[in-house]
């Protein structure tokens, strides 16, 4: 089922197609580690790879590396007494090539080495053009990205919103690492909590009736109470859990009986999904349904039993103990394909879709065991998959009263949670109209989405409504005010006021908070990679903040319009725009003009 839910953007075209370019203008860590990795091996070091960090002080300089600590052990080292030793040889060896744009290396603590970038560098932000730098991004490769993932007989909760969220932000940072990602998205249309959903429609007749004249948003709340009303029945009814089994067997041999129903059900999921999407920023390439693969996942099994799978007691397993894990059920006695089998399908069908290097899959952490038993099942299957798929998990979003359970019915819906955001975001912007929902909106969304990304996604979360919102504080509005701040002072600019070509800017001292700004912003180009090669999003969040909250006090601190320093601060002014309009661009949320 193909289905592009998002209308092409093309800001966002014009983003994912640039944003690399832009970043090469920022040459200085570029052009430092060639320069470090010619004096290493000038001393007859080998590195592979020289790893540059970014001191939280400036006073320890504005990059820094332990490498010396690292060549300690090599045979080469043994010509030195300590990795200080070392780490003060390749200072002076490397002052050959670099001091054209660093000021001083200091040798700190144990071995350390300390860089500090001069002024005019940080200025331009650029070495010298003219040199050759290598493009580190490295090797091209195709994703497949698969996340979001709902079972469209419940409601879309904020667990799912937070794995939706997460993974559209992987999918923007590899495609700005130059690789091909497809967006896939696999939800469950069939199986047993879509026959207890059936079930409760078909005994709530009277309520499903009306939900049929409601809204969307309504008619998912009647299919979520259908559920769980459907679910207590079958835990504490034996006569009833024996009907809504037998509705499964007959959705599974597609009965004309249910069909239709089936796809009424299934169909207001979609269409909800579709607006949803829509609002949350995400265009998939494709939309996999567990019923498009039930068949041949089932098929699959069967032809490797003896070989991969085993049959025990009418059920054909996977004996997981043989290879150091557990054992899971691929098609039950009843002949009914398993999660587990589906998923087995669905490999084959993403690859057919799009034959991938890698593929992502973005489920909750409670389905790690699930997953280690499933791809090591389907590279038994077939060996082309071996090391291709991977599994990405994430934490769960918890109330405050506990773990939310779908069964019980004690969840938050993700609609819930963007309209209480909402109603809160609105008493942030003095802007009315149709341009005051739009930006109220883009806050919304803004809010929500950095709450969730600057957590490690492999914790657990507790959702504040006040801190996502606040102004003051580690949160998505916080930025995005920032932005909308600094283009107020671009467009009060007056006529000509502001100076073009950087040579016209030498000579300038640099206040304390003007350096502080060009120093984060020479940063951004290690952080977005960081952001690619690690795939979390937490260091780009609060680089953000911490960008945010320099330019800030450089704001309050240096006036910029009609300063001795007005050209210069308008420059710098655009360039922390640039910076922050970018990396919410990664992270898939929106920067308003104004606020």
């Amino acid at each position: 089922m193909q289905q592009n839910f998002l209308p092409t953007d093309p800001f966002a075209e014009k983003v994912v197609d640039s944003i690399y370019d832009k970043l090469k203008t920022t040459m200085i860590y570029l052009q430092l580690e060639q320069d470090l990795q010619k004096a290493v091996e000038k001393l007859g070091f080998s590195a592979k790879k020289i790893e540059l960090s970014f001191p939280e002080n400036s006073k320890f300089g504005d990059f820094s590396t332990n490498i010396a600590l690292q060549l300690s052990n090599q045979d080469a080292g043994k010509r030195y007494q300590s990795p200080k030793e070392i780490a003060n040889a390749i200072s002076q060896e490397f002052t050959v090539h670099g001091s054209r744009y660093v000021d001083r290396v200091e040798v700190a603590g144990p071995g350390f080495i300390n860089f500090f970038i001069k002024d005019q560098i940080l200025r331009s932000g650029m070495v010298d053009d003219k040199r050759q730098i290598k493009d580190s991004r490295g090797h091209k490769l195709k994703y497949f990205v698969e996340y979001a993932g709902p079972n469209l007989s419940k409601e879309f909760h904020i667990g799912h919103l937070r794995n939706l969220i997460f993974g559209e932000a992987l999918a923007r940072f590899l495609e700005n690492a130059g690789h091909e990602v497809y967006r896939a998205t696999y939800s469950s249309d069939i199986g047993l909590p879509l026959a207890k959903t059936l079930w409760g429609v078909i005994n709530l007749q009277d309520q499903f009736e009306e939900a049929k004249q409601k809204s969307l948003v309504e008619r998912l709340k009647f299919l979520g109470l259908a559920y769980v009303h459907a679910n207590s029945a079958y835990e504490e009814d034996p006569a009833k859990k024996t009907e809504i089994d037998t509705l499964n067997k007959k959705i599974y041999q597609r009965s004309l009986e249910y069909v239709e129903l089936w796809k009424l059900v299934t169909n207001w999921s979609l269409e909800y999904l579709k607006t949803l999407y829509t609002r949350m920023g995400t265009s998939f390439d494709n939309s996999f349904l567990e019923s498009e693969v039930e068949k041949r996942g089932k098929e699959i099994v069967l032809q490797n039993v003896g070989r991969v799978f085993e049959e025990s007691q009418g059920a054909v397993i996977f004996p997981g103990e043989k290879y150091g894990l557990h054992s899971r059920v691929f098609i039950t006695s009843a002949g009914n394909p398993t999660y587990e089998a589906k998923e087995v399908g669905l490999a084959f069908a993403e690859e057919q879709a799009f034959p991938f290097d890698i593929a992502l899959h973005i489920v909750g952490s409670e389905q790690s065991g699930y997953f280690e038993v499933v791809l090591k099942a389907i590279e038994l299957v077939d060996e082309r998959f071996k090391g291709r798929k991977k599994h990405l998990s994430y934490g769960l979003v918890s109330l405050t009263t506990g773990k939310m359970s779908s069964r019980k019915g004690n969840v938050v819906t993700a609609e819930q949670l963007l309209e209480m955001v909402k109603a809160k975001v609105a008493d942030l912007t003095s802007i009315k109209g149709e341009d005051g929902e739009k930006i109220v909106e883009q806050v919304t969304v803004g809010a929500v989405k950095f709450y969730m990304l600057k957590f490690a996604s492999s914790t657990d979360i507790s959702f504040d409504i006040d801190k996502s919102v606040s102004l003051e504080g580690d949160s998505g509005p916080y930025v995005q005010y920032t932005y909308a701040r600094a283009q107020s002072v671009l467009r009060n600019q007056s006529q000509g006021s502001k100076v073009k070509g950087q040579e016209k800017l030498e000579g300038i001292d640099l206040q304390e908070e003007e350096r502080e700004v060009l120093r984060l912003l020479t940063y951004y180009p290690l952080i977005v990679q960081k952001a690619s090669q690690e795939l979390s999003s937490t260091t780009l969040c609060f680089y953000l903040l911490d960008l945010a909250k320099s330019f800030n006090l450089f704001y309050q601190r240096c006036p910029i319009l009609k300063s001795d320093k007005e050209a210069f601060r308008l420059e710098l002014t655009e360039r922390v725009t640039d910076t922050i309009k970018s990396g919410l661009y990664l992270l898939g949320i929106e920067a308003p003009e104004r606020m």
